[in-house]
């Protein structure tokens, strides 16, 4: 993942953040909101509730976007960046070269194991047929 896409992210947090902020505001706002002495009451008083509905659902809306914001997040986070073609070669060929090595050094110890443990069967076999010479004489 790049530094662009990165304050993407965190430009799209702070955004959901912000309208959160300002759907309870709205809704705070109309629930609060003064009912004419007289006149249409009940108009606005169906007026207020419609908003504050309208507010809330908005609300419940932005907090699920802000939910799947830090789900993407948190996802960066566990799998770490993504990086382009070609980014952080030298990193690779370092890596690389650093994989090779430990191959080989892990053929020469086994190699070295191998011999190791030719030369004690050979060993045993040897002191085994002398064994077996010296019991028949």
């Amino acid at each position: 993942m790049n530094r662009n896409n990165s304050s993407s992210i965190l430009d799209r947090h702070n955004r959901a953040i912000a309208q959160i902020l300002k759907r309870f505001s709205n809704m705070v706002m109309a629930a609060t909101e003064a009912l004419p002495q007289t006149g249409n009451i009940i108009e606005h008083a169906s007026i207020n509730r419609m908003m504050m509905e309208t507010e809330c659902a908005g609300l419940i809306a932005e907090i699920e976007a802000l939910l799947a914001i830090n789900r993407e997040i948190k996802a960066l986070w566990i799998r770490g960046p993504l990086q382009q073609p070609g980014e952080d070669a030298a990193r690779q060929a370092a890596m690389d070269r650093q994989a090779q090595t430990v191959a080989q050094l892990s053929d020469r110890v086994r190699a070295m194991r191998d011999e190791s443990i030719a030369k004690h069967a050979a060993a045993s076999t040897s002191a085994s047929v002398d064994h077996n010479n010296n019991n028949t004489v």
